[in-house]
């Protein structure tokens, strides 16, 4: 049989035997990498369509929206503690490198606004209070929100033509204040006279020795692509529980900065959440995040939360508390992958399917 396509290869990859026949004209190395590269297409489709089949299963639900007078930045405040909340699953981030994370599986999410702010409050376990970047290995706990006003972006942080806006808040600006383990005593260089710290004298948000503003305004465009916004309008404040941390963050509805999400247009917003857990060796792309998207809308005055399936925006329906709206279709969600990763798959999937059509094509069992 050398040289033909195997009777069971044919049958097990469902080859037509108008192909197969044309692949048996071809030597047995040139039709075993045609039959492999078809292979490798299919094994890279598969993991595709698992990944964006977990995404759609695994999270769901609605986010209500408390609308107040205020938007306090006091994480205890009372409108934040009678405030309706939704728990929002968290998972590791294996979309890009470097993949890890996952050591925080839930985060409880609260939204509010009035007239002129919007806010949102995160609140999860976590057993260890890491504040401190004072040596290597050290790592902060942190949070984001990712958001974006108008079309979904692609949820591995925005992508080209739709970046996002990205609200990060770092325990280490906040306590490292208070504790002296602060990130620049980290990066100090030796000098005959003194120290030198570069990141701070080339203004270098990171590399502070102390922070008056505990929240970060970030755009990005992918991964890899994040870059420090020109406008600060966002701030956040955190306070640590017996559980864990309960994080604020408070912006104006609308702003003039390039990529900042808007709220206040006849636009939906897309909101996704991503926590670090510092003594779990989270930092950069290691990390939980959410693998759906939570999708709002506003009227202009009202923020909501809308369903984003087939049926289009749900109509809100009032709670018992009369100032806080809410619905009861799913979030909006898809889970991206790297392309880089989906590349290296294509290859391992293609050189595995090749040495064995090539086995089979020249005649070994």
């Amino acid at each position: 049989m050398s040289g033909r396509l195997p009777d069971r290869v044919r049958a097990a990859l469902g080859v037509p035997s108008r192909v197969a026949e044309r692949l048996d004209a071809y030597p047995p190395a040139v039709a075993a990498l045609a039959v492999a590269l078809a292979a490798g297409v299919f094994a890279v489709g598969l993991v595709v369509a698992a990944q964006a089949g977990l995404a759609m299963a695994v999270t769901s639900g609605a986010q209500p929206v408390a609308h107040t007078s205020t938007v306090p930045m006091d994480v205890q405040a009372s409108q934040w503690q009678n405030a309706p909340s939704r728990t929002v699953s968290l998972y590791e981030q294996q979309m890009a490198l470097p993949y890890g994370g996952g050591s925080v599986g839930e985060v409880d999410v609260a939204a509010m606004t009035n007239d002129t702010h919007v806010g949102f409050r995160l609140s999860w376990d976590d057993p260890t209070r890491d504040t401190g970047l004072a040596k290597p290995n050290d790592y902060s706990d942190a949070a984001a929100v990712m958001l974006r006003t108008g079309d979904r972006p692609p949820i591995t942080m925005g992508g080209t033509g739709k970046p996002v806006d990205i609200w990060y808040w770092r325990a280490s600006w906040q306590y490292s204040n208070n504790t002296g383990a602060s990130a620049g005593d980290m990066y100090n260089y030796p000098h005959p006279d003194n120290e030198t710290r570069p990141g701070t004298a080339a203004g270098n948000p990171l590399s502070h020795a102390a922070y008056d503003r505990y929240a970060q305004n970030y755009y990005a465009k992918g991964f890899g692509s994040l870059s420090n916004a020109s406008a600060q309008n966002v701030v956040a404040n955190a306070e640590r529980t017996d559980e864990g941390w309960q994080v604020v963050f408070v912006r104006e509805r609308s702003t003039e900065g390039q990529y900042d999400a808007a709220f206040g247009t006849d636009e939906p917003v897309y909101l996704a959440w991503a926590v670090w857990n510092g003594s779990a060796g989270e930092v950069n792309g290691k990390k939980s995040v959410s693998l759906q998207f939570t999708k709002l809308t506003s009227d202009g005055s009202q923020l909501v939360a809308a369903d984003s399936g087939p049926g289009g925006d749900a109509t809100p329906t009032p709670t018992a508390d009369s100032n806080t709206s809410t619905t009861s279709g799913q979030g909006d969600g898809l889970l991206g992958g790297d392309f880089g990763s989906y590349v290296v798959l294509l290859l391992v999937a293609t050189g595995l399917a090749w040495l064995y059509s090539y086995r089979k094509f020249d005649g070994e069992p």
